[in-house]
């Protein structure tokens, strides 16, 4: 009979420690999440050709942009490129659909966005946006890897892409906002 209820309390103990080990596992901070969850202030967007020449094709020297991790999975980013659209001027969604579609495309030719969920790999080094919505229709559906590097207030995410006729690299250099950590 104390066999039994021995043998029944270690299955418990068991038990209870899977989940607890379960639990533990899931959390931001044991899947490395928590390192990302905040709101990030874009520094600088570059292209490095094979040959190590850094060129900016799409957002020019100076983007401004904000990419926002939360603890829940969510992320979303907005890149606005150097120079900044100034047309159209309209105040109103209302406005823009009636706007010249010339200035309408300058606008869309200045701007980038997307929003998914988020998935780190620490093994690999590796955060996945996976994309939901974004302005590029193509891109829905798609799972976008980078390589991460965090050190302090900066975040680097870096990804191939095979774009102007060739294989490069682009790297993305963030800033955590402060007020937003954790």
């Amino acid at each position: 009979m104390h066999f039994r209820r021995f043998f029944a309390w270690l299955i418990a103990c068991l038990v209870v420690a899977q989940v607890l080990s379960s639990a533990e596992e899931k959390s931001p901070a044991a899947t490395g999440k928590d390192e990302f969850v905040g709101a990030w202030q874009l520094v600088r967007v570059e292209t490095i050709r094979p040959n190590g020449e850094i060129i900016y094709p799409f957002y020019g020297k100076h983007p401004q942009g904000l990419i926002v991790y939360d603890a829940s999975g969510w992320m979303s980013v907005q890149i606005v490129s150097d120079p900044q659209p100034n047309v159209p001027k309209a105040d109103s969604r209302e406005e823009f659909l009636s706007a010249p579609a010339s200035e309408k495309a300058a606008a869309i030719d200045g701007y980038y966005a997307y929003w998914g969920r988020w998935t780190v790999d620490t093994t690999k080094g590796t955060i996945t946006h996976h994309i939901e919505q974004s302005l590029y229709p193509a891109e829905r559906g798609e799972d976008g890897v980078r390589h991460f590097v965090i050190e302090g207030d900066k975040l680097t995410l870096t990804a191939d892409t095979n774009e102007m006729g060739e294989r490069h690299q682009r790297k993305l250099v963030w800033r955590r906002e402060p007020e937003s950590k954790r």
